[in-house]
């Protein structure tokens, strides 16, 4: 691992630059917890930190990133601006985020429908994303092939951490589009399930063979790419601070093959994490506890141990208040 305390050095260094800027918000990919305490109708700005790391070091690459994000639901009946969501809402949701990693910087723009106030409640999303590689693009190996490379031997932390802001990497833009839908249901004691289902488009604009990597869901893509998220999620609050939480997450990239040649597989991991959630002062400030795992699809893209797919993860989010927020109001 050539140069590794260099550049874990500059790795913290940018992971506290992320953290010192307020970057981040909700958890990032995946189920917002937060949301079932702070989300109010009409305006919702809000702020935080997301960060997780195995607990030992190998394959998997410790994320930290922070979002700024303001969130608008306008209620779709007579519901008053400030009130909290309850079992059935119904909305039109309008997104804009700024994100920001040790690797990469972006923004999201997006828009989600509940039409029917109905439990379970049914959501439809849409969501841009772009983003800008901090001299971190490389180019990974997505196919298996003699002599060519394996990805099991690119797809860990030592190589990514060993050539990010190299000579072989290099600044690069990124655009996502996101359709998604989701579903979930809302228990009479407030406990809550869900399911989301997402299709995504993905395109790098790099000179690499068309290959690169998604350090934002932490797996390689091709320049032009597709991708398959499903998340299932649960909260179960014990209190009124606080609430146990379960996510499972799965993920899959395309396939691409030229005649008789695989170009790329179609890579894939999933996800589960379970933990605690403790929100105060009136749900506008959450923190989040999580461990839980995560392993690859193919046996044959991994070569670490049993220890390096076990992950920790925190989250804090927070939530600026607005005078039209019936709970400040009264």
């Amino acid at each position: 691992m050539k140069g590794f305390g260099k550049k874990i050095g500059a790795t913290a260094l940018l992971f506290a630059l992320s953290t010192a800027t307020n970057a981040a918000a909700s958890s990032a990919v995946g189920f917002n917890e937060s949301a079932q305490t702070g989300f109010r109708y009409g305006p919702n700005l809000s702020y935080g930190f997301v960060g997780n790391t195995p607990f030992v070091w190998g394959q998997w690459l410790p994320q930290a990133m922070g979002t700024l994000r303001y969130t608008w639901l306008e209620p779709l009946d007579m519901l008053p601006y400030g009130e909290r969501l309850g079992r059935d809402p119904s909305y039109l949701r309008m997104d804009a985020s700024l994100e920001l990693a040790p690797f990469y910087g972006g923004y999201s723009a997006g828009l989600g429908l509940r039409p029917f106030r109905t439990n379970p409640s049914f959501e439809i999303t849409f969501n841009y994303e772009s983003y800008l590689y901090f001299m971190s693009n490389l180019e990974m190996v997505t196919a298996d092939v003699a002599g060519g490379g394996l990805i099991a031997q690119t797809w860990n932390a030592d190589y990514i951490v060993d050539n990010v802001w190299g000579d072989d990497a290099k600044f690069d833009y990124s655009q996502l589009f996101d359709f998604g839908a989701n579903v979930e249901y809302v228990f009479k004691g407030g406990s809550a399930a869900g399911l989301s289902l997402h299709y995504i488009l993905s395109d790098v604009s790099t000179d690499f063979d068309g290959k690169s990597y998604d350090y934002r869901r932490n797996i390689p893509v091709f320049s032009r790419d597709f991708l398959i998220e499903v998340d299932l999620y649960g909260r179960l609050p014990l209190n009124q601070y606080f609430a146990m939480l379960y996510e499972s997450s799965f993920y899959r990239t395309g396939y691409l093959r030229s005649e008789n040649t695989v170009q790329k597989e179609a890579l894939g991991y999933g996800k589960s994490m379970m933990g605690v959630h403790f929100s105060w002062n009136d749900g506008l400030q959450n923190v989040t506890l999580s461990v839980g795992g995560w392993k690859r699809l193919d046996e044959d893209f991994y070569d670490g141990s049993l220890a390096q797919q076990f992950l920790i993860q925190f989250e804090y989010q927070g939530y600026f208040t607005f005078p039209l927020h019936r709970n400040f109001a009264e």
